[in-house]
C-alpha cells in the first residue's frame, strides 16, 4: 500500500461521489481514465479524471506537478481545474468538460481548411502567451492536447509533463515530450525554455495541415535520431498559402534563439484572422456526423474489420499520457523468435552493464525466445525497479542515450546503417506517445 498522503487532498474528507455523478468513459489522460460527469449541486457537466494511486506509485510526483500547474492557471485558453478529491486509493481530479473533442478527433473526417487552422493556432498562441508569462512550459503541445468546447472555444489540456520555471531556474533540462513533436534541444538534453513549445507548435501546425506530424511513417526512436541532424520540416507540396508556410518556418528554427515568442507569433499574417471561434463549430458538427456514420458502419459489420480498417487501427494503437508511453497493441500474433538488438541500444546496454556490473549476455549467449512485448515488459520492469536494484540507472540511461545520439549524428551511413526507405518487419508505427526521462 502506498502512502496516499503524498498527494494532497485539497477538498478534505468529502466523498467525491456525494458531489459528482460519474457517467460514461470518454478517454484517457495523463496517469488516469477520464469520465464525463455531473456536478450534483450545480447540475453542470464536468470531466473527472480518476487515478488509481496504487497502480501509479511511481508517478505520484508527476501527478502532484500536474495538479499544481493546473491549480495555478486561470485563463480562458487553458482547461479549468475545479479540485481534487481522495477516496481510498483513488484520486478524483475534477476539470472543465470540453465536449467538442480534441483537434486530433476533429481531423478524423479529413484535414482542416486553412481558415480553421488559423483560428485554432491563434487561440493556442493566446494560451501559450499566458503560460509563458506565468513561467510555465507545456512541453507536450500537439493536436491531441488542444481541446474544443461545444461552442468552439479552444483550450490547452494535459499538463502531465508541464514545467514551472522560477527566477532561479529559468531553463529546463528534462528529456520529455512526444517524439514527433519534440524540439532538437530537448532531444539533445540541452538547456531549453519556452521556445520549446514554439517548435512543438510548428510541428502541430503541420499536423493540422496534413493530418499527421512529419516523420509519422518512422519509428519514434528513429525520429529522435533524425530531428537533431535533419533540416527543419516544412509543409509538403504546393497546397498551402505563403502565410501558412511563413508561420511554420518561423516556429521551426533549429536555433531556439531564432524562434519568435508566442506574443510575436500572434502578429503574423496567418493568425491575424478576426473570425470568431464559433466558426469551429462547423468542424465539430462534421466530426459528429462522421462519427455517427462510422459507428453505424461498425455495427453493420458485426464486429468484423477489413484489412484496411485494421491497418488504420494499427496506426494509432498507442495511447499516451502526459509522461508515459502506454501500448494497447496485442503482440500475440508475433512469432517467438530471437530479437536482434539495434546497434545503438546494444552499445548503450554494454555501457550500462559495465557501469553496474551486470553480466553480459555475450558471455553466455542463448537462443532468445521472447517476443517483442515480453522484451519490452522486461525492460520496463527493470526501469520501474531501478531505484531498488540499480540507483541512478534511468539517469545514466538518459545521459548515455544522449551521448550516443550525438555521436550518431556524425557517423556516416554504411551498409549496416538503417536505411530510411527500408521497411522493418517488426516495425510498429506510433502516432502518439509522450516520453519522459528525468535527468
Amino acid at each position: 500500500m502506498i502512502g496516499t498522503s503524498k498527494v494532497s487532498q485539497q477538498k478534505g474528507q468529502v466523498d467525491p461521489e456525494d458531489l459528482f455523478q460519474r457517467l460514461e468513459h470518454i478517454g484517457r489522460g495523463s496517469f488516469g481514465e477520464v469520465y464525463k460527469g455531473i456536478n450534483r449541486k450545480l447540475s453542470n457537466i464536468i470531466a473527472i479524471k480518476i487515478i488509481d494511486l496504487e497502480k501509479s506509485e511511481d508517478e505520484i510526483e508527476d501527478i502532484q506537478q500536474e495538479i499544481q500547474v493546473l491549480s495555478q492557471c486561470n485563463s480562458p485558453y487553458v482547461t479549468k481545474y475545479f479540485g481534487s478529491y481522495l477516496k481510498e486509493t483513488k484520486l478524483w481530479i475534477v476539470m472543465e468538460y470540453l465536449g467538442g473533442g480534441s483537434a486530433l478527433d476533429l481531423m478524423k473526417p479529413g484535414v482542416f481548411n486553412e481558415k480553421y487552422i488559423a483560428i485554432i493556432l491563434r487561440e493556442v498562441l493566446k494560451g501559450l502567451e499566458y503560460l509563458h508569462w506565468e513561467k510555465k512550459i507545456h512541453r507536450d503541445i500537439k493536436a491531441a492536447n488542444i481541446l474544443l468546447s461545444e461552442h468552439g472555444d479552444v483550450k490547452l489540456a494535459d499538463f502531465g509533463v508541464a514545467k514551472q520555471l522560477t527566477e532561479s531556474i529559468n531553463k529546463g533540462c528534462t528529456f520529455v515530450g512526444t517524439p514527433f513533436w519534440m524540439p532538437p534541444e530537448v532531444i539533445m538534453q540541452h538547456k531549453y525554455d519556452y521556445s520549446a513549445d514554439i517548435w512543438s507548435l510548428g510541428i502541430t501546425s503541420i499536423e493540422l495541415g496534413k493530418g499527421e506530424p512529419p516523420n509519422s511513417d518512422l519509428h519514434p526512436m528513429r525520429v529522435l535520431l533524425q530531428i537533431p541532424k535533419n533540416p527543419p520540416p516544412q509543409l509538403p507540396g504546393k497546397d498551402y498559402s505563403d502565410a501558412f508556410r511563413e508561420f511554420v518556418e518561423a516556429c521551426l528554427q533549429k536555433n531556439p534563439q531564432h524562434r519568435p515568442t508566442a506574443t510575436q507569433l500572434r502578429r503574423f499574417k496567418f493568425v491575424s484572422t478576426t473570425k470568431p471561434t464559433k466558426y469551429l463549430i462547423e468542424l465539430i458538427i462534421r466530426y459528429q456526423n462522421w462519427k455517427k456514420k462510422h459507428d453505424h458502419e461498425e455495427k453493420s459489420d458485426s464486429g468484423s474489420s477489413s484489412d484496411e480498417d485494421q491497418s488504420k487501427h494499427n496506426s494509432s494503437q498507442w495511447e499516451y499520457g502526459g509522461g508515459t508511453v502506454k501500448s494497447s497493441l496485442n503482440y500475440a500474433h508475433l512469432p517467438k523468435q530471437s530479437i536482434e538488438v539495434n546497434p545503438l541500444f546494444k552499445s548503450i546496454f554494454d555501457d550500462l552493464s559495465i557501469r553496474y556490473n551486470i553480466p553480459s549476455s555475450n558471455n553466455n549467449l542463448t537462443h532468445n525466445t521472447e517476443n517483442g512485448v515480453e522484451l519490452f515488459e522486461n525492460l520496463r520492469r527493470l526501469f520501474l525497479n531501478n531505484d531498488r536494484h540499480y540507483p541512478n540507472l534511468c539517469n545514466d540511461f538518459s545521459r548515455i542515450l544522449s551521448e550516443h545520439i550525438s555521436k550518431a549524428n556524425y557517423i556516416p551511413r554504411t551498409s549496416t546503417t538503417i536505411n530510411d526507405s527500408t521497411t522493418d518487419t517488426n516495425h510498429v508505427q506510433i502516432s502518439s506517445g509522450a516520453v519522459r526521462m528525468s535527468i
